[in-house]
């Protein structure tokens, strides 16, 4: 599982006949305490060989072709350098040039319309006065906001000449050219931390040459993706609906000289993930729409046509005729993979895991039940291999995060959902979409807050009694287990739902709003948007709905895990658990990784976690 290599930041050339894209692949044994490396390929969209276009001595990854489709630039810090740069190298082969010379690490970048300058976002270098307070041991912090933040430079590439374009006391997410080249949309933020950059960003455009922000417009909330129209009209990006919307999947446009922004997909049942124009008056959006992803054309008057057909898309691209799509697309049967074709159509262009066609797997398939109010659920249930129909089997539930993310179906290649592991050693395996999930809606999405652990959490369990009503699963033997809120899930079914739940797996947890508001980093985001209230004044309520309210008495085998340097969820929320969970009796344990932050990224720390995951539930729900 840990080992299967998987495309991202798939990118279609301007003529649309060439695909690249970025494999990303395991560590070898040399490279230590390593992640994932990402390889640059290419591939002919009408199918053919695939080659690579960089090695793995070092990752190259965000490719980006020249506007006249010679050369494809990437980021990538190459062995002996200190910062990531803006490389470039051209399509036919060759070396890999530096296109930029920055003195701090770059971050995005984008070719300006006539290619002849590339904008990027860098490190912002700490002043004199601040490089001497560190040497001289005075490096203490006032308040409790970090982040660093990053500057908009534009570079011209033939000389090399490079200027800043925006203050440098503001912090910018994101940026997209004008088709004229004179300026750039850009997403920016007062501040670089995780909360203000998600929660309090604004839009703003500002000239190629420098000068003043000028506001676009007033948002609220979230954003996302943003684009400007081929005339140069328009801007589109995608943004929440208030402060409280939990996802920023809406499509909005906005005249590019400012005003009202206009939302063209308030009222889709769907959550919007990316977009480009593809005509003056059209866009091409890839969202989630229940369990599957979609391919939609929105036109600015709000009308709109789409398909859900093909594989489960994790990123799109499209040429700006919107003839040729490409995307890196997913099954139930395979990771992600280039797929491209039209639209309507799309092949699978690679095959990189071609061992795994041996491999049996578990069969997929929707799953549909009523909670108790009547709402409709959804979820993804895998079958365990071999599936006997009319035995009862033991019941894994693996529940998503956020509580706005999603279960698709495809297939899931992070370490921290081993689904077909768990249908390869006899397990049912339930992947709920319970209220609050992203892919039916805005008012779907919102429909669990000032209710965390409430209703949701009921939804995940008339699943279940759903799965034991069809005779497919043993009620006497269902274990959960998920990371961050699918922790914090997890938290709850070890404690105030223990009788349901022989064992569960809390990764990652929320164990006690009270204490969690106070320490993550995003105590604004998980105040508006997750509970819609502040626990620290509905103290009663979010001690309620924390699992450390509920510990005595608890039954359920708890394995407690978390990364040592999470910033999300501080370490001390799974420590809280499992001292309350060993003081009342309850079989525990604690494992926590180091180096690891809000997720598993060190192949031998995956590998130790599905293992022990895989035998606490062996042992604990199959009896």
């Amino acid at each position: 599982m840990v080992d299967l290599r998987y495309v991202s930041d798939v990118e279609l050339s301007p003529n649309g006949k060439t695909v690249a894209y970025v494999l990303r692949v395991p560590p070898e044994s040399i490279d230590g305490p390593a992640g994932m490396r990402s390889i640059l390929w290419v591939v002919p969209r009408a199918g053919g060989q695939a080659r690579a276009f960089t090695t793995p001595g070092a990752s190259s990854y965000a490719p980006a072709w020249s506007p006249n489709g010679k050369r494809i630039a990437f980021l990538s810090r190459r062995p002996g350098e200190t910062h990531t740069q803006v490389l470039s190298m051209p399509i036919d082969g060759g070396e890999a040039q530096p296109l930029t010379d920055s003195d701090a690490n770059i971050h995005a970048f984008a070719w300006s319309p006539d290619g002849k300058h590339v904008a990027y976002t860098a490190d912002r270098k700490p002043t004199d006065a601040e490089s001497k307070d560190e040497q001289d041991g005075r490096d203490w912090h006032v308040g409790d906001v970090h982040g660093t933040k990053h500057r908009l430079w534009v570079m011209d590439v033939r000389s090399g000449k490079r200027q800043a374009v925006t203050p440098a006391d503001k912090h910018i997410v994101q940026m997209d050219w004008s088709p004229d080249g004179k300026r750039l949309a850009v997403q920016v933020s007062d501040r670089a931390d995780v909360d203000a950059t998600m929660m309090y960003s604004g839009l703003a455009t500002v000239s190629a040459k420098g000068g003043e922000l000028s506001p676009l417009t007033t948002t609220a909330g979230k954003l996302g993706h943003l684009a400007w129209s081929p005339d140069g009209s328009t801007i589109a990006y995608l943004g929440a609906t208030d402060i409280h919307d939990p996802t920023a999947g809406v499509l909005f446009v906005v005249p590019a000289t400012g005003g009202q922004a206009r939302p063209l997909t308030a009222d889709y049942e769907g959550t919007g993930q990316w977009m480009k124009w593809t005509g003056r008056d059209t866009l091409l959006m890839l969202a989630n729409e229940g369990t599957r992803t979609a391919v939609v054309e929105v036109s600015t008057d709000g009308k709109r046509k789409g398909t859900t057909k093909g594989p489960v898309c994790r990123g799109l691209d499209v040429t700006a005729d919107g003839r040729a799509v490409a995307c890196a697309g997913e099954l139930a049967s395979h990771p992600r993979e280039v797929y491209a074709g039209t639209r309507s159509s799309m092949k699978r262009l690679t095959v990189s895991n071609p061992g795994l066609d041996a491999v049996k797997l578990g069969e997929r398939r929707i799953e549909t039940w009523a909670a108790a109010d009547g709402t409709r659920i959804e979820g993804v249930l895998t079958l365990p291999v071999g599936y006997v129909e009319g035995t009862r089997y033991p019941l894994a539930v693996l529940v998503h995060g956020g509580p706005e993310g999603i279960s698709l179906d495809g297939w899931n290649t992070r370490a921290g959902y081993p689904t077909q592991l768990f249908a390869s050693r006899g397990y049912v395996v339930l992947e709920p979409n319970y209220r609050g999930s992203q892919g039916r809606g805005v008012a779907y999405g919102k429909s669990d807050q000032g209710d965390l652990g409430g209703k949701e959490f009921e939804d995940v369990l008339a699943g279940i009694d759903h799965l034991v009503a069809q005779g497919l699963v043993d009620a006497d033997r269902v274990g959960m287990g998920g990371w961050s809120y699918g922790g914090y899930f997890s938290g709850l079914a070890a404690t105030k739902h223990s009788k349901r739940f022989k064992a569960a797996m809390v990764g990652a947890a929320i164990t006690n709003w009270i204490s969690f508001t106070g320490t993550t980093e995003i105590e604004h985001e998980n105040s508006l948007v997750h509970w819609n209230l502040w626990p620290y004044e509905n103290h009663a309520l979010a001690w309620d709905r924390s699992p450390m309210a509920h510990t005595q008495g608890s039954t359920t085998a708890t394995l407690v895990v978390h990364g040592d340097e999470d910033t999300r969820v501080p370490t001390s929320q799974g420590t809280e658990l499992y001292r309350a969970l060993r003081h009342a009796g309850t079989k525990t344990q604690l494992v926590t990784y180091p180096r690891e932050g809000h997720g598993l990224r060190e192949r031998a720390h995956q590998i130790d976690f599905a293992e022990r995951w895989l035998g606490w539930f062996d042992t604990h729900v199959k009896g």
